[in-house]
């Protein structure tokens, strides 16, 4: 992600004037044996969902979604995100005029009619009989959403509708649920891995890119996509009037790239996007998925196999960049948004700028965003606080760049960019599909460099 500043879906992107601003499912069959390698509680979920647009722009939404519970404790309620219910004023502080209008008409538990709270974006379904380890329930949502123009993130924009965080989606079970509320600031749900079929009916045709892989690009008024293994799962509805689009092949994988028709970018997007992918994948490692999605809509945010970037191309480059390494750390190596924000866009922009020093063999023009975000507001001492701890400046300067700073002079010091790459490599492969935490980062850290590294840790990490 990167700054958002309010008024309509206005984004300013460091790098430009201040850059300010990861299914294991791994169950433990001996549940009292928890040396597993590959060791968290962790639950999933496989969604059907159905979704329909109306004429007058109101969407429907059915959604099924089955539950294991792969903890080790008996629930008697599952928690949801529902995060449309907190996109309006009364809710989030940043909306003023355009309040996103949601209607939840139903909610049942194996087809029985289920009793529920809803409060800000948290959903907490009771069950009628307790959900023992390695049961499965389902459980089915339907309401209604019409969708603010210029909103934030879940959006319409014109004949365009961009949903983000639109489905009820279930969060991360750990010694209980714990739903935070949403947090405009940065991402404030917590979910695991799942799989997923979205079918949708819309009114005409469009141009439908998600967090599936859609594979070519074809304007259609209804169909099925389906994903497994998906930490989140975001879907575009574009008029095709106003885009144009391409297919550029990255190693294995198809970068399915979509600019407004208007900006004459898309060649240069392309070939940037191709760029940055490649080398992600030969410095850091294999990205198992085989589409990657790129819409200029000037989103600036990152979502599984799809990312926003910038509709312009003076601003692209940065934005660009650090969006494709989300799908190495947010996405595929994930972690808590909420409370260890620094370990996706912390080590996501530390990836990015190496990639830009790299590209122009120039690493303080790499380093310049990092560096200006540092600048822009004094930073915290530790850098793993959670978001209600951070002040709006503070969060930017302390995640987008004292961190990426502080990897910097380390590794400068250990042989520079080639070390850190090897470092970046080794941690994604050990932790691919897994959540990870700032103890968990820190126990690598030190069995991977020789010494003791407690005194540079603990320094800004709490």
């Amino acid at each position: 992600m990167k700054l958002k500043v309010w008024g309509g879906v206005l984004v300013i992107a460091i790098g430009v004037i201040v850059f300010l601003i990861v299914r294991s499912t791994l169950f433990c069959e001996d549940c009292g044996n928890q040396e597993s390698e590959k060791e968290h509680d962790t639950i999933n979920a496989v969604y059907d969902i159905e979704l329909s647009l109306s004429k007058t722009e109101e969407f429907q939404i059915a959604a099924a979604i089955g539950v294991t519970n792969y903890s080790r404790d008996t629930w008697s309620d599952i928690g949801f995100y529902l995060v449309p219910n907190a996109m309006n004023s009364e809710e989030t502080r940043l909306y003023e005029d355009e309040d996103l209008e949601i209607d939840v008409s139903s909610v049942s538990v194996d087809g029985q009619k289920a009793e529920y709270s809803l409060n800000n974006n948290e959903l907490m379904v009771e069950l009628n009989t307790n959900l023992e380890p390695a049961s499965v329930v389902n459980v089915a949502v339907e309401y209604s959403m019409v969708l603010p123009q210029n909103g934030m993130r879940l959006s319409q924009v014109d004949d365009n509708f961009y949903l983000a965080h639109w489905y009820p989606m279930l969060g991360h079970y750990q010694d209980g649920w714990d739903i935070k509320d949403y947090d405009s600031k940065g991402e404030s749900y917590d979910t695991d891995y799942g799989d997923f079929t979205v079918s949708f009916d819309l009114p005409k045709d469009y141009l439908v890119a998600s967090s599936a892989e859609d594979g070519a690009t074809e304007a259609a008024s209804s169909g099925t996509v389906q994903g497994e293994n998906i930490k989140d799962f975001y879907l575009a509805i574009m008029n095709p009037d106003e885009w144009e689009f391409e297919t550029v092949q990255a190693n294995s994988a198809d970068l399915r790239v979509f600019t407004p028709r208007s900006a004459n970018m898309l060649e240069e997007t392309s070939e940037l996007a191709a760029d940055a992918y490649v080398y992600f994948e030969e410095n850091i490692g294999d990205n198992p998925f085989g589409e990657l999605d790129i819409i200029a809509n000037d989103g600036y945010m990152e979502y599984p196999n799809i990312i926003e970037v910038a509709a312009d191309e003076e601003s692209q480059e940065s934005v660009l960049v650090h969006e494709i390494a989300h799908q190495w750390f947010y996405f595929i190596v994930t972690n808590d948004p909420y409370n260890e924000a620094w370990l996706d866009e912390g080590l996501t922009e530390f990836s990015s700028s190496l990639f830009i020093s790299d590209y122009y063999d120039d690493d303080e023009y790499g380093f310049w965003g990092a560096s200006m975000a540092q600048e822009y507001y004094p930073p915290e001492t530790y850098v793993n606080l959670p978001l209600d701890e951070f002040e709006e400046g503070s969060y930017y300067s302390t995640v987008y760049g004292k961190v990426p700073m502080l990897l910097k002079e380390y590794f400068d010091n250990l042989e520079g960019d080639r070390t850190a790459l090897e470092f970046l490599s080794a941690y994604y492969t050990e932790y691919q599909f897994e959540q990870v935490d700032t103890e968990k980062f820190k126990v690598f850290f030190e069995e991977y460099f020789e010494g003791d590294q407690s005194e540079f840790l603990d320094s800004w990490l709490k």
